[in-house]
């Protein structure tokens, strides 16, 4: 255990000293000069780790614990739904509301850059087949994309 310059123990002396600055009390009236300052007593320390907090896994990363998800929707759902607009896009499926297709290839870069996005902020949590369906997508997007720039030459 590490001793500081006064002789004690850091393990427990983790007291810390408040400063209050404010010119007025909770009751409004003007706060006295004496009153200040405050001494709060250092907390018990706890063995173990806390319930709500997650515990190191390997290499110091946290553990990861599955979290349920919302009734009636998966990732296949939402991958699916950040795709489409995609393929509207590169003029794959008609535009719902016209029923013409049409070519924004800007917009389709801006829907496929989000969907890697999401591959690369889900990185370690998503199980081998939702990981699966967001490579395939996101490789066919990128070459439907690439057939729709390049002009046969």
């Amino acid at each position: 255990m590490a001793e500081d310059e006064r002789g004690t123990d850091r393990a427990q002396d983790t007291g810390f000293k408040v400063t209050d600055r404010r010119h007025f009390t909770a009751e409004g009236e003007r706060r006295r000069e004496d009153d200040e300052e405050v001494e709060v007593p250092p907390t018990p320390t706890q063995k173990g780790p806390k319930a709500e907090e997650p515990t190191p896994g390997p290499q110091g990363q946290f553990e990861r614990r599955p979290l349920d998800e919302p009734e009636g929707v998966d990732f296949t759902m939402l991958v699916n739904a950040m795709a489409q607009p995609a393929l509207l896009f590169l003029g794959e499926i008609p535009h719902p509301s016209t029923g013409q297709k049409n070519l924004d290839l800007e917009q389709a870069r801006i829907q496929i850059d989000m969907l890697d996005l999401l591959r690369v902020k889900c990185r370690g949590n998503l199980t081998p087949p939702e990981e699966g369906l967001l490579e395939r997508v996101l490789y066919e997007l990128r070459m439907l994309y690439v057939a729709r720039t390049t002009k046969p030459g």
